[in-house]
């Protein structure tokens, strides 16, 4: 019986999905306009059209894996569940105090972000925990009754209990968190001893009542879709994408949602690591333009950026995540004029509802999509499929009234606005080479979503990056990311010492411990090939920042703390500049990832054809460069065979993407059908 996995990508503007037959590597592309408020119903429609045009049934698919931004969107639009806090005697304002640190530095009018509890609704207790781990004081039964009544009273809907150094004993944690619930069993309760055991008391107090604002909007949401889903009579059971990059089962993430908060970007980025693997590519740049943001991670040495710390609508969030920069410019960023005169695009988005003024769904403001569609670079046709009849005169006077407060054409706003988004991806993208100190020119640039290969060339003519890879599936490739992520799962246990006088036995027991936790989650999946990474989280005593250093020499080797010290002062060396192998080194946390592999296979499109000439004509359009009309070739993917060469001026049209190919810019397409060009010398 033929077996499939099903990935779907939930984005601002658009919902994408990919069917693939895991024995021929056939993939089917689907593409249709997110929902609001409710983007279950875009992804039922989705699957329900995969479904119809592959001619599958229900038992045949093995697997269905969902990247999405629920969690973000919840955290920022400020819609979550009613949240109180219960703490440690003296710290009810932590959430308030934060850090020194402040958003901008000179501006004395800025504003911090509220916190997600109001100052009402966290509530102190009578408890305290020696930094040992020794317990001075449990809070009484009484005390803890008293509170739950409150939290009844106000009709409280989720409880993040945080104490001071519950990371070195949970017990109090758990002793409140048991009396609570016999209080009122329908209390979803969040513990930062299980979500974030580690040192630091604002971040681990804001992560862990973020995860108990998100936990009922998600609960709600995963609830909905799976009583959908069963329509279908799926074979499997739904999973989801986390932060991470890798997958993980409803069930395992239903104590910590708050995995998923930064999982949106984190689809394209696996996608795209695989892809870099596959042509033998060490250092390459992850590019996703969508509707309503540009994503871009660095991989460097075939591994990409990882971070533990991020923030979400100016709140700290504290979880393993790949390192992806943000940027409100995509499809539907929106084109305006500032108070100078200047033009302007995005952060803004039309988003999906009303979208582009071409869309002629009621939008008003023009966006990028609008822009595109007046020089030429767009086919009207190639949105049919989406249910969306593209209006290039709305768009024309859009531009028009926009272009008329400053002097300027409907084609000269066009492209002047595509120039623009041109360089707040670069400069984004070049902040971010310029913080790590990275060459920029020894990367390839990889782009995908709708829109990145319609702006690759361009940006990578403004950063220097003599080589770009288009792949095939471009459109909905953070879908694709999704249904080839391994499973994977993060453990993190605080234990400060320095370390000289740490001692094998405690990390033996730390790590065993934790791998306990690990074999729990990874007992009921279908994949034998497990792999277990060990990382410690090492510094300088006194420093307030640590560096991920990968425990690879075994601890039974006399001399593995040598070892480690040694490797951890290369890493400070290469990250500040500078080591000092005469200061002490001291531990804050162990690490364990752990990871259960899925098959990759080779990927085909299901919709590629060798019958016809790729060549679909010829077109005149405005270049957003040099501002004149040029002679570009239009070129249809869909009939581009294994080994043609792909020569600049032209456009290259597919099912869910454009590629722009400026004069210059030549390469071939090979066999997984990636199109790779690289900047030629004009003659």
């Amino acid at each position: 019986m033929p077996s499939y996995r099903i990935g779907v990508d939930v984005g601002g503007t658009f919902t994408d999905l990919v069917l693939l037959d895991e024995e021929s590597g056939e993939i089917l592309e689907i593409k249709v306009l997110t929902t609001s408020p409710n983007p279950a119903d875009g992804v039922i429609k989705a699957v329900h059209m995969a479904m119809n045009q592959g001619r599958i049934n229900g038992e045949n698919v093995q697997s269905i894996l969902h990247g999405t931004t629920m969690a973000t969107n919840s955290l920022i639009e400020r819609k979550g569940a009613r949240t109180a806090l219960l703490t440690t005697q003296g710290f009810r304002d932590v959430l308030e105090i934060g850090r020194q640190i402040r958003p901008s530095l000179f501006d004395w009018t800025v504003e911090k972000p509220l916190p997600l509890v109001p100052r009402k609704w966290r509530y102190e207790l009578n408890e305290r925990v020696k930094s040992d781990g020794t317990i001075l004081a449990s809070p009484r039964e009484e005390e803890i009754e008293e509170i739950a009544q409150k939290l009844l009273q106000d009709q409280i809907e989720s409880v993040a209990i945080c104490f001071l150094f519950s990371f070195q004993n949970k017990d109090n944690e758990e002793k409140v968190a048991a009396v609570v619930r016999k209080k009122n069993p329908d209390f979803f309760l969040s513990l930062s001893s299980h979500v974030l055991p580690e040192y630091g008391e604002y971040e681990r107090a804001s992560t862990t009542c973020a995860n108990a604002y998100i936990t009922l909007i998600l609960n709600r949401y995963i609830e909905k879709l799976d009583e959908n889903l069963l329509t279908f009579n799926l074979s499997a059971k739904l999973k989801l994408l986390q932060s991470n990059g890798g997958i993980a089962t409803v069930q395992a993430l239903k104590e910590n949602w708050i995995t998923t908060a930064l999982s949106g970007p984190a689809g394209g980025v696996t996608a795209v690591t695989h892809l870099a693997k596959l042509q033998r590519i060490s250092n390459a740049i992850s590019m996703d333009i969508g509707g309503t943001s540009c994503d871009t991670c660095l991989i460097k040495d075939g591994h990409p950026g990882w971070t533990n710390e991020s923030s979400v609508g100016g709140l700290p969030i504290r979880t393993p995540m790949i390192e992806v920069k943000s940027i409100g410019a995509g499809g539907g960023s929106l084109i305006w004029v500032d108070s100078g005169g200047a033009l302007r695009v995005g952060p803004h988005s039309c988003g999906s509802h009303p979208g582009p003024v071409c869309y002629g769904l009621g939008g008003t403001e023009p966006a990028i999509t609008d822009a595109h569609v007046l020089i030429g670079t767009l086919l009207p046709k190639y949105f049919l499929q989406k249910g969306i009849r593209i209006d290039k005169k709305k768009a024309e006077e859009a531009l028009l009234s926009l272009g008329s407060k400053i002097g300027l054409s409907p084609e000269e706003v066009a492209a002047g606005a595509i120039e623009v988004m041109n360089h707040n991806i670069a400069q984004s993208i070049r902040r971010q080479g310029v913080t790590k100190g990275y060459d920029l020119g020894s990367f390839s640039l990889i782009a995908f979503g709708g829109a990145g290969p319609l702006h690759a060339c361009f940006i990578a003519d403004e950063l220097g990056i003599p080589r770009i890879l288009l792949p095939d599936f471009a459109g909905v490739f953070s879908a694709l990311g999704a249904s080839l992520a391994d499973y994977r799962y993060d453990f993190v246990q605080a234990h400060p010492c320095k370390m000289d006088l740490l001692k094998e036995k405690e990390l033996v027991d730390i790590f065993s411990d934790l791998m306990a936790r690990a074999a729990g989650k990874l007992k009921d999946l279908p994949t034998p090939t497990l792999k277990m990474d060990r990382i410690l989280d090492l510094r300088y005593v006194g420093q307030s920042f640590e560096i991920h250093v990968p425990l690879q020499s075994e601890l039974k080797d006399p001399a593995w703390k040598e070892k480690v010290s040694e490797q951890f002062h290369r890493l400070h060396e290469e990250v500040y500049g500078y080591c000092d192998r005469k200061e002490p080194v001291e531990l804050v946390n162990l690490r364990l990832s752990c990871f259960a592999l899925t098959p990759k296979p080779k990927l085909v499109n299901k919709e590629k054809t060798l019958e016809k000439s790729g060549n679909a004509g010829m077109v005149q359009i405005l270049s957003p460069t040099k501002k004149q009309r040029e002679d570009y070739a239009f070129l249809d993917r869909a009939f581009l065979k294994t080994g043609e060469e792909i020569i600049g001026p032209c456009i290259i049209l597919s099912q869910n993407s454009t590629a722009i190919v400026p004069r210059g810019w030549r390469g071939p397409i090979d066999e997984n059908g990636t199109i790779i060009l690289e900047k030629r010398r004009q003659e």
